[in-house]
């Protein structure tokens, strides 16, 4: 009766690498692919513009001035705020304060580097640049900043026609930039993102009184015709800075 071995063949080929998913574990590794990549202009000497990053969710340029506990002399040397975006308009969650002179610019960089602002670690760094180029945020926003609102959370079939009805009681305009527009599909391309639009208002005021009188309000959808039960819908929307 022949004998059978019991040693196990051990395969001496390499295994399969895919070359998609090796990119992608590539570019994960690599902190300058990551859209909250730290600022290539770090500056280590101090200037008149601090990046502030990891800020949370809706923070505005108020919140910078008046939420961070500043001194009164510091809030008022600061000229302008920027908030940061990437190419397909999503929130950096950073912002670049500047402000009139490098003293008080250092004095805030002090004060908020490590400082727990709603349950998050901010990180404040020196840099070169006011702002940033973007294309996509100047094409989309141009010289309109404060006065544009991303509104968003509507069903699919909303057009954009609708949301100008919706909201016609307020001031919106239609200059360089459609005042109802759909927005960037948020991905990698620059496609329709449905239920979402970009809102032109004709001032700063009346932008954020249709986010404070939108913000978290319900959207019925109208589905009688169908058959189909009645879905309710959570909007948001946020200032574009």
């Amino acid at each position: 009766m022949p004998q059978i071995s019991t040693r196990l063949a051990i395969s001496t080929d390499k295994p399969k690498i895919d070359p998609v998913q090796h990119r992608r574990e590539v570019r994960r590794a690599d902190p300058t692919h990551s859209r909250r990549s730290i600022a290539q202009d770090i500056s280590t000497t101090p200037t008149k513009v601090v990046r502030v990053s990891n800020l949370p969710p809706g923070t505005t340029a108020t919140d910078i001035r008046h939420s961070l506990g500043l001194t009164d002399h510091i809030a008022t040397e600061i000229s302008a705020v920027h908030f940061e975006f990437d190419f397909n308009l999503r929130a950096l969650h950073s912002c670049r304060v500047e402000f009139f002179n490098i003293t008080s610019a250092s004095e805030f960089a002090l004060h908020a580097s490590k400082k727990l602002f709603a349950g998050r670690k901010l990180q404040a760094v020196f840099v070169t640049r006011k702002i940033v180029p973007n294309p996509t945020r100047d094409k989309y926003i141009g010289n309109s900043l404060g006065r544009v609102v991303f509104l968003y959370g509507y069903p699919q079939h909303v057009h954009k026609h609708q949301v100008w009805d919706y909201y016609r009681s307020y001031d919106l305009v239609d200059t360089t930039l459609p005042g109802v527009q759909q927005a960037p599909q948020i991905g990698e391309t620059f496609l329709v993102r449905r239920g979402a639009f970009l809102l032109h208002f004709a001032t700063e005021a009346e932008a954020r009184r249709f986010v404070r009188d939108v913000y978290g309000s319900t959207y019925i959808s109208k589905t009688e015709d169908s058959g189909q039960p009645k879905q309710e819908y959570t909007l948001k929307a946020r200032i574009l800075q």
